[in-house]
């Protein structure tokens, strides 16, 4: 027979090492049941930003190794003008000590693309005096040569492999919903991304292929993009019909 034990902390009462470790293992054994058949990708968080000469990347959360890793807003200064950047989370071999199991993080802005360890945060190529785009006005903006921040290539931690950005599935399931002759496969799909984020890898890729009569196989993320990007602009007026200044979609 099991005992499950919740630790109360009332007033008057003596603070034990049992409260405690209790207090301790829960959001740790809680995440690892949960996550548990994820691959190692990004949660939550990262969003970013730039003004006078500081990139900041917000707070965040990723899935790696079987542990949920915090990390804290960080300002990066940059430079590094008319150049395609990557931002990336490298993550250092975890170890315990005395009183803690740590793991070395760093944030990167680098020209390339991430490397072993490394998490890709997004990517842009900033025109000096620009701001850093991210008010997308349809999934094709949301790739373009210049001041844009690029979500395309972020792996979103997900059931059974990675995943991609929500901030792309919900941008496509709201296009769906501006077309009054999508077929039901669409729609089912688009509630499934506005109500269900994220969506499965296995999932994604099986609406893909059906959807254009593909035999079912692996796609690379700019694959599952371009994809999305052909469906949602189907219906007509689901593509805007007016490119921003910033510069031509990149495929």
């Amino acid at each position: 027979m099991q005992n499950y034990a919740e630790p109360l902390f009332s007033k008057g009462r003596v603070l034990k090492k049992e409260s405690l470790e209790a207090l301790r293992d829960f959001p740790g054994g809680l995440a690892k049941l949960v996550l548990a058949e994820w691959a190692d990708g990004i949660l939550y968080g990262f969003d970013m930003s730039y003004e006078d000469g500081l990139v900041t990347v917000c707070a965040g959360a990723v899935w790696y190794q079987g542990q949920v890793v915090l990390t804290q807003k960080e300002q990066i200064p940059f430079h590094a003008f008319e150049q395609q950047i990557t931002a990336c989370l490298r993550l250092y071999p975890a170890a315990a000590a005395e009183d803690f199991y740590t793991r070395q993080l760093e944030l990167r802005l680098k020209n390339g693309e991430p490397g072993s360890n490394e998490l890709e945060l997004g990517r842009f190529r900033l025109s000096e005096g620009a701001r850093l785009r991210k008010d997308y006005r349809d999934l094709r903006d949301c790739r373009t040569t210049y001041n844009t921040l690029d979500v395309t290539q972020i792996p979103y931690a997900g059931p059974g492999g990675v995943t991609v950005s929500p901030v792309l599935l919900t941008m496509f399931a709201r296009m769906v919903f501006e077309q009054m002759q999508a077929p039901d496969m669409d729609i089912q799909f688009a509630l499934l991304c506005l109500n269900h984020p994220p969506v499965s890898r296995e999932c994604l890729l099986r609406y893909l292929c059906r959807r254009l009569g593909e035999p079912y196989r692996e796609l690379t993320h700019s694959e599952i993009y371009e994809r999305l990007v052909r469906i949602a602009g189907s219906g007509g007026r689901g593509m805007g019909q007016q490119r921003r200044k910033e510069g031509p979609a990149v495929f």
